[in-house]
């Protein structure tokens, strides 16, 4: 039996990813085979499409398009040599749809047709639904086998680690190639004041004489001991010039800049745990760094000692960037900032944002991402979703085809092999919440249009809108505030065209949260607020000191900060010891 999905009966909660790379297509016991540059295969015979190295996935979905020089035909297809399905191919291309469960890093889909039998194979596409982040397996719908079980320290070639090996340093619980090569020192303090014990809440002063100045790193180990292995409640501040400073949790394996976090010999009825920070400092010659240490609980005993130190010259690291306009990469050669009049999409650098990106300073937003001043309201994503969850409900039907199609990594509406949309119009109502403006984006074709008056027509709220056939791009942006919105669509042509929509996507600008009326995205924008907002300042809009404005409220700024903008960005730190060591003015 002949295995078709149709695609709105796929669930929306899938997350479903193409794969369209390292495919390799290759003939099986024959070598008539000819493969276009757009992937399209046609064959005399058997073939086989193959994929390597695919990660924590649990399920494969193939699409593609089908024909034989025959009336009807029999492929059967096999999958790592499991036979997955017998299709029906016909004289004319027909659409196919598979699913089934996987879970092989290597995938190989074996065609079998008979040698005088010539197929032709077009838009092919799998996809596969991958597991969560660091899960290995997930059969069972949630992680069935970690990849990186019970590990609270550092990874490093998909072991977990408690200190990363030479050639490597630690970044973000990650151990990463780089190159570090250590100096002399000139002149240091004393080598006995190093084993010197010190309270948590004393310092202790580090005196540096070098030869020149230069940019490179200080590796400092540290015993603490403590009454408890785990606590948050004594920290360490490792201090340099102009204020900067870098805090440390020894007794939280938290890798920001700890390179190793474990046990040593216990003292004074105390356990100890020793560490070993690495830190980006830029020396002169004639230098130093104050080490400070807190205790948030006085009458928790604790005690610390510097056990050795080490300075590299950073200018031997290794990862250095390749990617073309780029200034500065991440480790992993991952693009984070580009230079000047470009702007960074995807990890390159481009010099003009793409359509259905936002620009935002250096930045080309993919709208797929998380927008704090956007609410989407449609997104057309992937071939598996429902038409009337993207258009509404149909309000005039002539009974014409359309149907998701997916082609060159873009997902279409009406652009189906058997797809004729001339007529069919959609109607559908939107619950919008508070916002001060709407945004509609898509791409229209107007394919095989022979008429002027041929055109593609939506309306909002009753203000219609026209799309003629040299437009094939639409982002237009509305001042509306109303909660309800009623949005109708449809394709207005006498020939024997079609009407295709892709990248689809209808957005509200969004007020600050609990504004019940505003002009604009942020706070100062808002014309009302809602009412007995706790801590809540309706004098002058704003929440009192200490807090900052959430969807729930007025909710407490971070540990140390008198005045934030919100629990990760603040303004302002108190004037108190423990602030000095958490808290970090956003600036």
């Amino acid at each position: 039996m002949q295995l078709i999905f149709l695609f709105f009966l796929i669930e929306v909660s899938f997350s479903w990813h193409p794969i369209l790379s390292s495919r390799i297509i290759e003939s099986i016991e024959n070598e008539n085979i000819i493969i276009e540059e757009d992937y399209q295969i046609i064959a005399e015979g058997s073939f086989s499409i193959s994929y390597k190295g695919l990660q924590s996935y649990r399920e494969l979905y193939l699409m593609f398009d089908a024909k034989t020089n025959k009336t009807e035909s029999e492929i059967l297809i096999l999958v790592n040599g499991v036979r997955r399905n017998i299709i029906q191919v016909q004289g004319e291309f027909k659409e196919f749809h598979m699913r089934f469960q996987h879970q092989a890093s290597d995938v190989v889909i074996q065609m079998r047709i008979d040698d005088q039998t010539k197929v032709e194979i077009r838009n092919f596409n799998m996809f596969v639904q991958e597991c969560p982040k660091d899960c290995k397996y997930c059969l069972s719908g949630s992680c069935d086998l970690s990849l990186y079980q019970d590990c609270d320290q550092l990874r490093y070639k998909n072991t977990c680690v408690e200190e990363c090996p030479d050639g490597t340093v630690a970044e973000f619980n990650q151990c990463v190639q780089v190159g570090l090569k250590e100096i002399e020192q000139v002149k240091s303090f004393l080598q006995e004041e190093l084993s010197t014990i010190q309270k948590f809440g004393e310092q202790k002063l580090l005196k540096f004489n070098f030869e020149n100045g230069f940019n490179g790193q200080l590796e400092i180990v540290f015993n603490c001991y403590s009454k408890q292995k785990q606590n948050a409640d004594q920290l360490i501040k490792v201090g340099f010039r102009k204020g900067q400073t870098q805090v440390m949790y020894p007794f939280l394996n938290s890798y920001t800049n700890l390179q190793f976090h474990k046990e040593c010999k216990p003292q004074y009825e105390l356990e100890c745990v020793q560490v070993k920070g690495l830190f980006d400092v830029e020396f002169l010659k004639q230098d130093q760094i104050l080490i400070d240490s807190y205790s948030k609980k006085l009458e928790q005993i604790g005690y610390w000692e510097v056990e050795s130190f080490k300075v590299y010259n950073e200018s031997k690291k290794l990862y250095e960037c390749d990617i073309e306009n780029c200034s500065q990469c991440s480790y992993n050669n991952v693009c984070q900032q580009c230079q000047d009049h470009f702007h960074l999409y995807q990890g390159q650098c481009i010099k003009k944002c793409p359509f259905y990106t936002i620009q935002e300073k250096n930045r080309c937003i993919n709208l797929h991402e998380s927008q704090p001043d956007l609410k989407f309201l449609v997104k057309l994503e992937s071939p598996f979703q429902d038409l009337s969850q993207i258009f509404g409900q149909i309000t005039f039907d002539l009974k014409e085809q359309i149907s998701f199609r997916y082609e060159n990594q873009t997902t279409f509406i009406g652009g189906g092999l058997l797809d004729r949309w001339r007529r069919t119009t959609f109607s559908k109502q939107l619950n919008l919440g508070r916002h001060y403006a709407i945004r509609i984006m898509f791409n229209i074709s107007l394919e095989n249009s022979t008429q002027d008056q041929d055109s593609f027509i939506y309306s909002i709220d009753g203000k219609t809108f026209k799309v003629l056939n040299n437009q094939t791009y639409v982002d237009q942006t509305l001042n509306h505030n109303k909660n309800i919105l009623n949005l109708n669509l449809g394709c207005k042509i006498s020939s024997n065209g079609r009407c295709v929509v892709s990248n689809y996507y209808f957005m509200t600008m969004k007020c600050s949260p609990l504004c019940q009326s505003c002009t604009g995205p942020s706070q100062s924008d808002c014309k009302i607020f809602e009412a007995n907002i706790d801590k809540f300042d309706y004098k002058n809009f704003k929440c009192q000191d200490g807090y900052y404005l959430s969807e729930y409220g007025c909710k407490l700024c971070s540990q140390g900060c008198q005045l934030c903008e919100s629990q990760n960005r603040c303004l302002k730190c108190q004037d108190t010891k423990e602030a000095e060591f958490i808290c970090k003015p956003y600036l």
